[in-house]
């Protein structure tokens, strides 16, 4: 079937798939830390993610976030939308929905020069340096930060404001070996670390010998994608290169 004959609908279909691909293969050049992420095998404008914070008042952190991308990306001007799956403490994120305000760093998001890896390196600094954040005022509608109680605690009381970050952290460690809530094979599963099946995999991988994968990770983690990247047992603390 020549070009000509593809209805047009499908071009734009395969046009965008291989526009996503290229976001995602720039997510990976660009070797954003501690951050994993991989579009849903069903729909690649769902991508699934997890990051694990190494600095800053949410060091420790692990953190599971979905990012939705519009029908029409990347040259609809709409911002990705990003949805933890915990219950979150932070300014930028609604004690609601899990949404985390994005307006500061992309207002609209323009075609060429906004890019998912950018919206990643976001995602590292709210959380190394939540009080950064407040230093500029919000661009919400309603001109108030997502959670305005955080907010005004961690302007006010930083000692109360990490106590409930640490609250925050331990519920989400709670919640990390939970069964998938799709049967997604790109969703990023955790499993209990069993040194029979996964401790000659770790030291593979430690010698080099092993391929790491940048869309996987767990204390062990495992999926039907090549490779395995781990955590550190009982410490969260990943394994795998940057």
């Amino acid at each position: 079937m020549s070009q000509d004959t593809v209805p047009e609908d499908v071009q734009a279909t395969i046009q965008q798939e291989y526009k996503i691909l290229a976001e995602y293969k720039m997510v990976a050049s660009e070797k954003v830390g501690g951050i994993y992420v991989i579009p849903s095998f069903a729909n690649s404008l769902l991508w699934y993610g997890v990051i694990f914070v190494r600095q800053g008042m949410y060091e420790e952190g692990i953190f599971r976030f979905n990012i939705s991308l519009p029908d029409k990306f990347p040259e609809d001007k709409t911002v990705p939308t990003v949805i933890f799956q915990n219950e979150m403490y932070h300014p930028l994120i609604c004690p609601f929905t899990g949404t985390l305000d994005l307006t500061q760093a992309f207002p609209v998001w323009l075609c060429g020069e906004d890019h998912i890896w950018q919206l990643l390196k976001y995602l590292q600094a709210i959380f190394i340096d939540p009080l950064e954040c407040l230093r500029t005022p919000t661009n919400s509608p309603n001109g108030k930060w997502p959670n305005s109680e955080a907010a005004e605690l961690l302007m006010q009381n930083r000692a109360g404001f990490i106590a409930k970050v640490k609250e925050c952290i331990t519920n989400n460690k709670e919640h990390l070996y939970d069964e998938p809530p799709t049967d997604d094979p790109h969703y990023i599963a955790f499993e209990q670390f069993n040194d029979e099946v996964h401790g000659p995999v770790k030291q593979r991988i430690r010698e080099g010998k092993e391929p790491i994968l940048t869309n996987t990770t767990s204390s062990a983690a495992s999926s039907s994608a090549k490779g395995l990247s781990w955590v550190k047992e009982g410490e969260y603390v990943p394994l795998s290169m940057d």
